[in-house]
């Protein structure tokens, strides 16, 4: 079988599996525990719920706690993004602990919940989304985060890069670059509105960017030189705008060493579980401490 089609098969188990609550580590044994190889982001990430500002303006609302009074005009409401996304379970958490009870999560997908924001704000409607930072949509849009003096989204969290079992160990020149691959927050959002705003493909967009900032290039890649055939990469992500700018780049400087780099979008869940058992090698989009905590008792 091509070994592309093998991976996808392996990966489609995979998701059969966490569907059904199985939960497998490399080697089989709980004691081979995936590794932590950089910071993407330090302390630059947070989570909440969002509401254009006229919506602030005009309800005087500036709370979580302040939804409830104010049900009606979101039609009790709450647009989010995939099921099984950590956000997901801290806006439920949300719901409970401001006693939101008029309110409903709804389930959507990231590209369906902008989609939805951009709709309201284009018809100045009234809309509260779960939404995180760094993204493009908050350069792009006018919309403020709603206070969340209970913490049901945690504080600022960091975005980590992380490996299967064994690959630090493997491949020095590979863990070297990990360890410089980190940015600024305004680098991060930076890189994602040129994604967004770019005309080429995100790939593309990635690599004009990287090569506009030589100096943060030359930084990641050190004293690292090409050589042909390292070995192939697999890099797992979800399909946020963050881990898809992040990754992309990521790419493109493992190409420049001398990899063949792939990249498998997959739920989290399935991303984890399968860089656990070595089906994926990286991942550029570990959100820690809270949102991947799951994940990381599991498999860290």
């Amino acid at each position: 079988m091509d070994g592309k089609y093998l991976k996808i098969g392996v990966l489609a188990i995979l998701v059969i599996l966490l569907g059904a609550g199985v939960y497998m580590y490399a080697g089989g044994s709980e004691a081979e525990k995936i590794e932590k190889t950089g910071v993407v982001l330090e302390d630059g990430a947070k989570l909440g719920l969002v509401v254009p500002k006229y919506t602030v303006d005009e309800l005087g609302i500036s709370s979580i706690s302040d939804l409830e009074a104010h049900a009606g005009v979101f039609d009790g409401k709450i647009t989010g993004i995939d099921a099984g996304a950590g956000i997901m379970e801290m806006a439920e958490n949300a719901i409970k602990d401001y006693n939101l009870g008029s309110f409903e999560l709804m389930a959507s997908s990231e590209a369906g919940m902008l989609g939805a924001l951009d709709t309201a704000i284009e018809n100045e409607k009234h809309i509260v989304v779960t939404l995180w930072d760094p993204h493009w949509a908050t350069g792009a849009y006018d919309i403020v985060y709603l206070e969340d003096p209970n913490l049901s989204f945690g504080e600022a969290e960091s975005i980590e890069s992380w490996a299967r079992p064994g690959l630090k160990a493997e491949d020095a020149v590979l863990a070297g670059l990990m360890e410089r691959y980190t940015y600024e927050v305004s680098e991060f959002n930076g890189l994602l509105a040129h994604i967004e705003n770019s005309a080429l493909d995100t790939g593309a967009a990635t690599r004009e960017w990287l090569d506009s900032n030589t100096e943060t290039n030359n930084m990641w890649i050190g004293d690292a030189t090409h050589q042909e055939n390292r070995g192939e990469i697999e890099i797992g992500l979800v399909n946020w705008a963050c881990a898809v700018g992040s990754s992309n780049v990521l790419k493109h400087l493992l190409e420049d060493l001398g990899y063949t780099v792939n990249l498998t979008v997959v739920d989290a869940g399935v991303m984890y579980t399968g860089l656990a058992n070595g089906d994926i090698d990286l991942i550029t989009t570990a959100w820690v401490p809270l949102t991947h905590k799951h994940y990381m008792e599991m498999y860290a």
